[in-house]
């Protein structure tokens, strides 16, 4: 039976090795109910069975680079856990560019061109807005950061979401291609190659659109999921 003490022993440990979170509590279960079984089984007091459960974690546990452009470190199963939600992010992130280019593609076929050119006017309008909606949910971020730092709850982006979006909009305005990407894209479905715009202009510029729109929603999706942390941090206190 792990004893109140023993249990902060437990905890102590935890922290030291930067676990937080879910996380945090998943191990803790894990660790107590491990040494439980030690002591039950193999007859060893607590101090021996816990010495034993943190040599079983101690690849799980052992501290390793928190991503290429940062010297923090953080656990190598945090690490493999954040870099599957980084990957998940980034499919879905071209999930959405993919569906919002063939949405694109098909409302070519189904509007005459005013129409089509007056919805993406409203379409451009709401991206206008996006590098203040981007800004605005990083100042939350680091807001949650500097109200829980003490919770060490780890941000693991592998490239940060403010960075992405700077340099993708760096890139977006450096790159010579037609930017009204939904006029080339209507006036080549319906009008085939013309003047400037060939097949090659159209498929390097629909290739580009796609890279653009992902790595916008990377961006979003990436401090969205850090926001959402700390809410669940937020519910558990």
């Amino acid at each position: 039976m792990i004893t109140f003490f023993q249990e902060r022993e437990i905890e102590k440990y935890l922290t030291e090795k930067k676990i937080s979170g879910e996380l945090f509590t998943e191990i803790k279960d894990h660790m107590v109910s491990q040494i439980t079984d030690i002591q039950n089984y193999k007859n060893l007091n607590f101090e021996e069975s816990f010495e034993a459960t943190k040599a079983y974690w101690s690849k799980d546990l052992a501290l390793v680079r928190k991503n290429i452009f940062s010297r923090q470190k953080i656990t190598k199963i945090a690490y493999k856990m954040d870099r599957t939600t980084n990957r998940n992010l980034f499919l879905k992130s071209l999930l959405c560019a993919l569906l919002f280019v063939g949405f694109e593609i098909i409302l070519t076929f189904v509007l005459n061109e005013n129409l089509y050119v007056d919805l993406y006017k409203i379409i451009k309008v709401l991206f206008f807005f996006l590098p203040f909606a981007i800004v605005g949910m990083y100042i939350r971020q680091k807001s949650l950061e500097n109200k829980y730092y003490r919770k060490n709850i780890m941000i693991n982006n592998f490239v940060h979401p403010l960075f992405v979006f700077v340099f993708t909009v760096f890139v977006d305005n450096l790159v010579d291609l037609p930017k009204n990407s939904y006029i080339l894209i209507y006036n080549f479905i319906n009008f085939g190659s013309q003047g400037e715009i060939t097949a090659s202009v159209f498929t390097k510029s629909l290739l580009a659109g796609i890279l653009f729109f992902t790595l916008y929603s990377f961006s979003y999706f990436s401090l969205n999921e850090n926001i959402r942390r700390f809410k669940r941090l937020q519910k558990t206190l």
